[in-house]
């Protein structure tokens, strides 16, 4: 459903008719009418006729287009890079965590493999102390004469 919309140019009250939003509208219609007013107060001594206006104001608001749709192209090559760069540190993490995990698996194994060897030494120490406390006195006996 077409909105119907006034709006004031250059002292002018225009009726527009559009699916756009009215604030949307009003806020066009604001800019073309500083645009217009700029162009008068630059050029005060000269007169332009509405066509010369008009093509004039055409020209600076596609200026304008083209400088902010060539900005927003270098925007979204950016930000294609910097997406590609987000994508390889996501795998990069994703190794990196793979490896973390590895790491942790090597370390648990160690870990038990310590533990084990700790036990069968302390075992091994406990027997030999064992044996030697068993073992019989080796001591020589001074022999007295009387």
């Amino acid at each position: 459903m077409a909105n119907k919309v006034e709006v004031i140019i250059c002292g002018e009250v225009i009726t527009l008719r559009s699916n756009e939003e009215e604030a949307h509208l009003q806020r066009i219609a604001r800019y073309i009418d500083r645009k217009l007013t700029d162009l008068t107060a630059a050029n005060a001594n000269a007169s332009f006729n509405e066509r010369i206006r008009t093509l004039l104001i055409a020209l600076n608001v596609a200026d304008e287009y083209f400088k902010a749709s060539d900005a927003l192209a270098r925007v979204n090559v950016e930000q294609e890079k910097y997406m590609n760069e987000i994508a390889l540190m996501q795998e990069e993490n994703e190794l990196l965590q793979e490896k973390f995990y590895e790491l942790q698996a090597e370390l648990a194994n160690t870990r038990a493999e310590l533990e084990t060897f700790i036990s069968e030494f302390d075992t091994t120490q406990q027997n030999d102390s064992a044996k030697l406390l068993s073992l019989p006195s080796t001591k020589k006996r001074k022999a007295t004469v009387r």
